[in-house]
């Protein structure tokens, strides 16, 4: 059940206030090339297209940072610039934007495809970014429930682990994951004892 579901089990006149306690987060890809300065800006239009550097509402999100890059071509080489078998310095720009997993490759095929570089120096970071949707909230009640009456009101198979049924909630805690020590460590501090497990279409109460 989720936590919006469980919510419409209760008047708006009898919830106080909800606080969010964690949230969830998804996985991204970090994409980071090097490219020579005349080209940066084509190759951010094509990533782009390919389905990087959209962060929220905003595309052709991207870092850029001046550096300079080295590099020797080998005999068999066709460089983009320098000669065989010498020292060669290129003013390079580190460029960054990321992009989805379901099109890393898409990404990718554009970087490959438009980099002017024989050889495409670039980069693949894991990182999360947290959403706007929670996973636990603090629920503040204006009255005081007994928990068989919370029950009640709920048309599902619950779960107590040996609680007693007549105890007396204004604040309790609701989760959508099973709670971790971080979680249970917000709660105390909240002074809340009380949670609720969604599990599917099952919710379980524990004590803390």
């Amino acid at each position: 059940m989720e936590i919006n579901k469980f919510l419409e089990f209760f008047k708006k006149n009898e919830i106080k206030k909800i606080e969010n306690l964690s949230f969830n987060y998804i996985n991204r890809k970090k994409i980071v090339t090097f490219v020579p300065l005349k080209f940066v800006d084509k190759l951010t239009f094509e990533l782009s297209f390919a389905g990087a550097g959209k962060i929220g509402n905003y595309e052709m999100c991207s870092f850029r940072m001046k550096g300079l890059g080295t590099y020797k071509p080998g005999n068999k080489t066709k460089p983009f610039s320098g000669k065989k078998g010498k020292l060669s310095f290129e003013e390079e720009v580190r460029l960054e934007l990321e992009c989805g997993e379901d099109n890393l490759d898409e990404v990718i095929d554009a970087l490959l495809t438009n980099h002017p570089y024989e050889e495409v120096a670039y980069e693949i970071y894991d990182f999360q970014k947290r959403t706007n949707v929670p996973t636990s909230v603090l629920i503040d009640f204006n009255k005081t429930f007994l928990l068989k009456e919370i029950i009640s009101r709920i048309n599902n198979k619950i779960q107590t682990e040996n609680i007693n049924l007549n105890i007396k909630i204004n604040r309790l805690c609701i989760t959508n994951n099973e709670p971790d020590i971080l979680l249970y460590k917000k709660m105390k501090a909240k002074n809340c004892s009380l949670i609720a497990i969604s599990e599917k279409n099952n919710i379980k109460f524990k004590n803390i």
